[in-house]
């Protein structure tokens, strides 16, 4: 408030009207009245002369003016530089370290039509870190399956970027059958691996499947950890069938099934919020 002070005595003066100076302000003729009468008690004596239907500037009144127009201008210049620095600085990017190649090559694509290097930093993070980071306010933008570790509140928006049905992971020497006519059931007798920082794995309504899941689910702690279990332990996972990052292996999908996943992008509004709303609407554009 005492800044509104100084803005209003220095509106005063400039307009030569408490009228104009209130209007410009949005606030009432009194409100302004009273705060340069709080002004001038603090200095001492007037600031204003109003005499012959003229509002002029006293000696004391030049003194505080001085300062007053150098004390708002400073202000001004540092909104103006807070505002420049969050438009132009740059915005960090974490993608679920599940997301494969391909993905990346869409950022790439967005980055290199748009954008420059320097705009960005990105990093490899599963869910529970990028919740973390969100929270804390070090990271812009999460692209993944979900977030961990954090309830959602109104500081996080989320934006859905691709659909995807989900498939069936299985490991280089999987005695599960690939042929043509692969069914569901196929999958009965065997382990199915999850793990909940690949939230791809842990899904909602999944009673009505049961035939998929009547072994339960063997939770580890990672993505490449379930990746190794299939592997080695002649098992399968669910996984999104088009951007979940493997090297062996095959991603059968599964007829009859169309359960699908989301990949999202999870970011703080109140943070750089039109470069990121910018970044969100051209990554969704590439990705489609």
């Amino acid at each position: 408030m005492s800044l509104w002070k100084y803005k209003y005595f220095l509106d005063v003066v400039e307009l030569k009207s408490f009228t104009k100076a209130g209007a410009r302000n949005y606030v009432t003729q009194t409100a302004v009245s009273q705060q340069i009468a709080s002004l001038e008690k603090m200095a001492g004596g007037m600031l204003l002369e109003r005499g012959n239907g003229e509002i002029c500037l006293t000696e004391l009144g030049e003194i505080v003016y001085e300062y007053a127009r150098e004390m708002v201008q400073t202000h001004e210049r540092m909104l103006h530089e807070i505002e420049s620095y969050k438009e132009s600085s740059v915005v960090r990017i974490g993608i679920d370290s599940s997301i494969n190649k391909l993905f990346w090559a869409k950022m790439q694509e967005m980055i290199d039509a748009m954008h420059s290097e320097e705009e960005f930093r990105f990093s490899k993070l599963d869910s529970y870190i990028g919740s973390r980071m969100l929270r804390e306010n070090t990271l812009d933008i999460y692209i993944g399956y979900g977030l961990n570790e954090l309830e959602q509140s109104d500081e996080i928006g989320e934006k859905p970027l691709i659909h995807s049905r989900i498939g069936a992971y299985i490991g280089p020497e999987s005695s599960i059958k690939k042929q043509a006519e692969f069914r569901v059931k196929d999958l009965e007798n065997y382990t199915r691996y999850g793990t909940k920082s690949y939230l791809c794995s842990v899904m909602n309504g999944e009673k009505k499947n049961p035939q998929l899941f009547t072994q339960g689910i063997t939770f580890v702690d990672n993505v490449d950890t379930m990746k190794l279990k299939v592997e080695f332990n002649d098992g399968y996972a669910l996984a999104d069938s088009e951007y979940f990052s493997f090297c062996d292996g095959d991603m059968l999908l599964l007829p009859g099934y169309d359960r699908e996943c989301v990949i999202k992008a999870f970011y703080r509004k109140k943070r750089n919020r039109k470069k990121v709303r910018q970044i969100l609407e051209e990554l969704q554009n590439v990705v489609k």
